[in-house]
């Protein structure tokens, strides 16, 4: 086991120079019976992270320190590939498939190996909370991208490793995350998805692994070098088998297979959700809340579903994704229906957005929102209070106050009064729209 890990890296060496990474391309082309540059270069990816998480994993089974040394290096020899074929001009065909190599595979390999090193970390320490599942786990990934903190990578990475080391230890990935993530999740956990399938197809590792020490115990039990063989990494370069980002293979559920259908079809509309759908949904709507390119046409089903279902738990984020959306976006009107139909349920939400976004530009159509309909203490206060709160007297702020004009009655009216006789722009064109509520809301009472 002693020289395991360095065996590994040296094979490493050799296929991230550039001698080494167009041989390794001519080998993987020699192998297929129809040339297909982009399979060729998800080929090399794959192989080469395969070869990076067992080199780490090998280091792991040594010691912290060996697995410190075997990520520093696996980072520095990629990061050196990069170099190398951003400074060199090649053949014109040689150009060509290095150009795409490092807008393509090769960047999404480049993005993935800081979260690999933090698996490996996480798979050691054995810190994988039992209490947290994968979903949590990408969930929580998502909400680090939404509080848009300094050091969004490296927390990012973290969450990642995370998720990585579950799946080391068989935690099963969902589908639906390799179509609703945000495409910096998306992209390694493509990545985890098709290193878990070649983990399964490498003879060495009975998969999933089990802790560290487990692992540790069986390797002393065997006794001598066997990963030192590194024919298994080069028969998948030479036509093995294998799996690439193009070929991924995933497990699914129930629950998988109900929002696959959503993806085409209202099939189970009539299915009522239990706890763990409603949770999921509750995902996909917070991965929407920062990843705008989930497809439309799946969302709008998703929604008239937590119609039909009466899903009040959705108001918060449904918020979230309203304050992000242009007006003119049909899913804009789509998030408004789903609101009404709660019939007064969703203010609790509407509450909470409004305390914590007290300068939101929704505000105004949350007014608007709040205007309509019979009289309501709890519609009301927050009318109230969302005006009271709003930082500045301009066009948003007219608004809301023709929004209270509009819900009317006695309040309406005192309030209203009020804000006119407060303001220090009364004969300008905020105090020309508080005059117009003032208006209308005495004529609701006469």
């Amino acid at each position: 086991m002693l020289r395991d890990y360095e065996e590994l890296t040296e094979e490493i060496t050799e296929i991230t120079t550039v001698d080494g990474f167009v041989a390794a391309c001519l080998e993987i082309k020699e192998s297929m019976f129809f040339y297909e540059r982009d399979l060729m270069l998800a080929a090399y990816s794959a192989s080469l992270e395969l070869l990076a998480v067992v080199a780490m994993l090998s280091a792991a089974l040594k010691g912290e320190r060996e697995l410190e040394e075997a990520d520093a290096e696996v980072q520095r020899l990629v990061d050196g590939l990069f170099t190398d074929l951003n400074k060199y001009q090649f053949p014109l065909d040689i150009q060509y498939v290095v150009d795409h190599f490092l807008q393509g595979a090769g960047m999404q390999t480049r993005l993935r190996m800081q979260a690999y090193g933090q698996m490996m970390r996480c798979y050691s320490a054995a810190n994988d909370s039992v209490d947290e599942d994968l979903d949590t786990i990408l969930q929580k990934a998502h909400q680090v991208l939404r509080q848009r903190d300094i050091d969004v990578e490296g927390k990012l990475n973290l969450m990642l490793g995370r998720a990585g080391a579950k799946m080391l230890r068989g935690a099963r990935l969902r589908p639906m995350w390799l179509k609703v993530s945000h495409p910096r999740i998306q992209v390694v956990m493509q990545g985890l998805q098709t290193l878990m399938n070649n983990f399964r197809v490498t003879p060495y590792y009975n998969f999933p692994l089990e802790d560290l020490a487990t692992e540790r115990q069986k390797r002393t039990i065997v006794k001598g070098n066997i990963v030192s063989d590194l024919g298994v990494f080069r028969n998948f370069r030479q036509g093995g088998s294998g799996y690439t980002d193009f070929n991924t293979v995933l497990d699914k559920d129930k629950y998988d297979y109900f929002f696959e259908s959503l993806f085409t079809s209202f099939e189970h509309i009539d299915v009522e959700p239990d706890d763990q759908a409603v949770d999921l949904i509750l995902m996909i709507l917070g991965a929407r809340a920062v990843n705008p390119d989930i497809d439309p046409s799946f969302l709008m089903r998703l929604l008239v579903y937590c119609h039909r279902w009466v899903l009040v738990e959705v108001s918060d984020l449904i918020l979230e994704i309203l304050a992000d959306l242009d007006p003119d976006d049909p899913l804009y009107f789509e998030c408004w229906s789903l609101l009404k139909s709660f019939g007064g349920k969703e203010l609790p939400a509407i509450r909470r957005f409004v305390r914590a976004n007290r300068d939101s530009p929704l505000l105004p159509y949350l007014a608007l929102f709040l205007s309509h309909g019979p009289p309501a203490k709890r519609r009301w206060n927050l009318l109230r209070e969302m005006f009271d709160h709003y930082p500045e007297e301009n066009e948003e702020k007219a608004q809301m106050a023709i929004s209270i004009g509009r819900y009317g009655g006695e309040e309406a009216v005192t309030f209203l009064e009020q804000a006119l006789e407060s303001t220090t722009q009364r004969n300008g064109p905020y105090g020309e729209h508080l005059k117009r509520a003032l208006e209308r809301a005495s004529q609701s009472i006469n």
